[in-house]
């Protein structure tokens, strides 16, 4: 997942908290932040978690990307939503799914909910991943 190039995005670490899975018993995660993009904001994102399920079920990240700020509506914005799981070996592993149902989608931040076949294989992807790589490597509540 990392990048070997240095990464122009920074993240504002925002919302944490913490549950209860009733289907397990364990306790689960949640956080939030902002990605900064040079200064602008880019994008939100929200990872969620149960405890001791990384390599099974996973993790879910939803981003919303678009404009930001005054002026702005969910119509300028898009949800993204992708699920990490921990390989055997320790290493992460990330695919994007399709962002429909997703709680990022819902309308109230981003109008539009995308398809993995939106992201995967176009432009989209590099920045999606980029995006991912900030959070990974700065957010440090996740890990």
């Amino acid at each position: 997942m990392r990048n070997e190039q240095p990464n122009r995005f920074t993240i504002k670490k925002m919302d944490e908290s913490r549950g209860h899975c009733d289907c397990c018993g364990r306790d689960s995660r949640s956080v939030a932040g902002l990605v900064y993009d040079q200064g602008n904001a880019a994008a939100a994102y929200w990872i969620h978690w149960t405890e001791g399920h990384l390599s099974d079920i996973g993790a879910n990240l939803d981003l919303v990307l678009g404009e930001w700020g005054e002026g702005t509506s969910p119509a300028d914005r898009y949800a993204i939503s992708m699920v990490h799981r921990q390989q055997a070996d320790g290493t992460p592993a990330l695919m994007v799914i399709d962002a429909h149902g997703r709680p990022a989608a819902n309308g109230n931040l981003a109008s539009t909910a995308m398809r993995r076949d939106d992201v995967i294989g176009t432009p989209l992807a590099a920045q999606v991943f980029a995006l991912t790589d900030a959070i990974y490597e700065q957010d440090d509540r996740f890990f």
